[in-house]
């Protein structure tokens, strides 16, 4: 093998018969030694194309320790020194000799001097023939292993500085101890790869492991090789000779530059080697077309298993949209039917809306006639308040939720034409609450106990009628009719809470065993109105309000002596007459434009119905 025959190995065994890197052995054919030299007698062109180690010694090897350099250097100043020629100082062989010592015994310009000196750079050209793949590319690698880091000319000499250096002796029972360290310190030297032994070039029987090794080396070789003497030689600058500083720091930038390139030229060349060796190496082919054929038996046994795979899969995918076609008609007709549902519920969410808006319209209507006087007891400021407030509402609420605020509000008979039912009033303080929260992102706490008295009113009403229908046919007493009427006279209309107030005199007045609701008596006074006539509705009191929360508004069973009913219009227009015409003006002159602004009603009408608001409204302060 040539790299294990390498002659940078044989100097470890302490031979000096290794081969010259000039070229011809150190010993002749029959192993006699050479005959030295003899610089005296040899021309100057000549002593131009001896390299420094044939200057020293004919037989110095190239990979000769410092030492043997020492000792070669020694031997040639004893022939070849002045004072032995007597050629004088300036003697251009002892100069020559005086040069290759300086250069070879200082590692790093021995370094240098190395890595141009006798080598020969070119590389095998593509296409070499399989069978003389060993013949062609053994020497090549043989030669280039000289600039392996493991054969560094600095790092031998610091071994060498290393094995020199005294080390103290140890008496006694670490004798032996270290002898065992020592000894296997030179085992884990001669096993590791810093011992320049890379991985061995081989041959045709050589492991595929160790062929991926030799070539992993090369891919990832560290050449020590500098081109610092060979990059000043072509710049041409000598820094020793420079005039300042300025020039010799430029100088040694060039070189620097040049050197670097050179560098890189060399990696190129090392990885130029490797790529065509390993194209035709036999033992990488080898294996590349049984890799090859091992790939493609698996893509042929990969594509029957994929074939066998999507027969199944055909056939699992049949039964799959057989399956999926019934699923879906069923999702279909789901579909349809939760579509229908979810149109009904926005249907009601809208419906719920608009019933929402119309009776905070009509609540807040009543309570805010639009008179300066009134407008301190609202729940809100102003309308526009309001309005935000109810949107909110509406885009937060459910339909469960609007339901159960328009319920507290009165419910759709509020606001239905025709129909006796009235706004409760007092419900907007809930709702401005109920608006409050959600605005804020908290619980609807006051939602919650609005539906949770929703319920229970529900079912209270439900007792109700249950106990109206039992009571229907129990009439009201003479003491009752006369207690309805004191109770109607004692309470006026405008008052908080009218008719609840007349429902426990009249209770607490007759003491009957089933005591008289608000309702019953609401009812029995109209029958009684009704049917008395517009005098005697007229005696009983000049305003009379029935609504089922026993508040005031416009829309309610309102009768004035002429038994005719206040409308909406009506009562706006005498509100805007009101702000109209102010009290600073003569009493009787401002009654009079009033009552013209107000269609269908005379001075005295306006004057008992300002009245019978201004009462209201004070009653409801106390």
């Amino acid at each position: 093998d040539f790299l294990h025959t390498s002659s940078f190995y044989q100097s470890e065994n302490g031979g000096n018969d290794a081969a010259s890197p000039l070229g011809g052995n150190t010993g002749g054919e029959n192993g006699e030694k050479k005959k030295e030299y003899d610089l005296l007698t040899m021309s100057e062109r000549k002593l131009g194309k001896l390299s420094y180690y044939q200057v020293l010694q004919r037989s110095l090897p190239m990979h000769a320790s410092t030492e043997e350099i020492r000792k070669a250097y020694h031997k040639a100043c004893l022939k070849y020194h002045p004072d032995k020629t007597g050629r004088g100082e300036e003697d251009e062989v002892f100069l020559l000799v005086k040069a290759a010592f300086d250069t070879l015994s200082d590692p790093m310009k021995r370094r240098s001097y190395d890595s141009t000196v006798d080598f020969d750079e070119s590389i095998p050209k593509e296409g070499v023939k399989e069978e003389d793949f060993y013949k062609v590319y053994g020497p090549v690698f043989e030669r280039n292993m000289r600039f392996a880091s493991c054969n560094d000319p600095a790092k031998q000499a610091g071994n060498e500085a290393e094995g020199d250096t005294p080390t103290p002796k140890k008496k006694g029972k670490n004798k032996k101890k270290k002898n065992r360290n020592n000894n296997n310190n030179n085992d884990a030297k001669s096993q590791s790869p810093s011992s320049g032994r890379p991985p061995l070039f081989g041959d045709d029987s050589t492991p595929l492991s160790q062929v991926h090794a030799f070539y992993d080396f090369w891919i990832h070789f560290d050449s020590w090789r500098d081109f610092t003497l060979k990059a000043a030689e072509e710049a041409e600058h000598d820094v020793e000779s420079a005039d300042c500083r300025e020039e010799k720091r430029w100088m040694k930038q060039e070189i620097d530059r040049k050197m670097k390139k050179m560098k890189r030229d060399e990696m190129a060349r090392i990885n130029s080697l490797v790529e065509r060796a390993m194209a035709v190496d036999p033992r990488l082919k080898r294996e590349k077309e049984r890799l090859a054929t091992e790939k493609k038996q698996k893509e042929e046994a990969k594509k029957k298993a994929e074939e066998e795979k999507a027969e199944k899969e055909r056939k699992e995918r049949e039964i799959m949209e057989k399956e999926l076609a019934t699923k879906k008609a069923e999702e279909e007709s789901k579909k349809k039917g939760a579509k229908k549902i979810k149109e009904q519920q926005k249907k009601q969410l809208r419906k719920a809306k608009q019933l929402f808006r119309k009776l905070t319209m009509s609540a807040y209507q009543a309570t805010n006639p639009n008179d300066n006087s009134i407008g301190n007891d609202a729940v809100w400021d102003d309308l526009e308040k309001m309005n935000d407030d109810i949107e909110l509402l509406c885009d937060k609420l459910s339909v469960m939720e609007l339901s159960s605020l328009n319920d507290i509000l009165g419910g759709p008979e509020a606001v239905e034409e025709g129909s006796n039912a009235s706004v409760c009033v007092e419900a907007l303080a809930e709702v401005k609450q109920c608006a409050v929260e959600t605005a804020a992102g908290a619980e609807r706490q006051s939602l919650v106990d609005i539906q949770q008295r929703n319920q229970a009113r529900k079912e209270a009403a439900e007792k109700a009628r249950e106990a109206k229908l039992a009571k229907a046919s129990s009439p009201w007493s003479k003491e009752e009719l006369s207690a309805l009427a004191k109770g109607v006279k004692k309470y006026p209309p405008g008052g908080s809470n009218r008719w609840d107030a007349i429902a426990t005199y009249i209770n607490n007045l007759c003491r009957q065993p089933d005591p008289r609701t608000k309702e019953e008596c609401i009812e029995k006074y109209n029958q009684v109105a009704s049917s008395a006539g517009p005098a005697s509705a007229s005696a009983e009191t000049t305003k009379t309000t029935t609504p089922a929360d026993g508040s005031t508004g416009g829309d309610s069973n309102v009768k004035d002596g002429d038994d005719e009913i206040w409308t909406e219009e009506q009562d706006a227009l005498l509100q805007e007459m009101l702000r109209k015409y102010p009290a600073s003006m003569e009493k009787n002159e401002r009654w009079k434009s009033i009552a013209k602004g107000v269609p269908g009603r005379n001075k005295k009408e306006c004057v008992q119905r300002f009245k019978a608001i201004r009462e209201a409204v004070r009653q409801g302060k106390n």
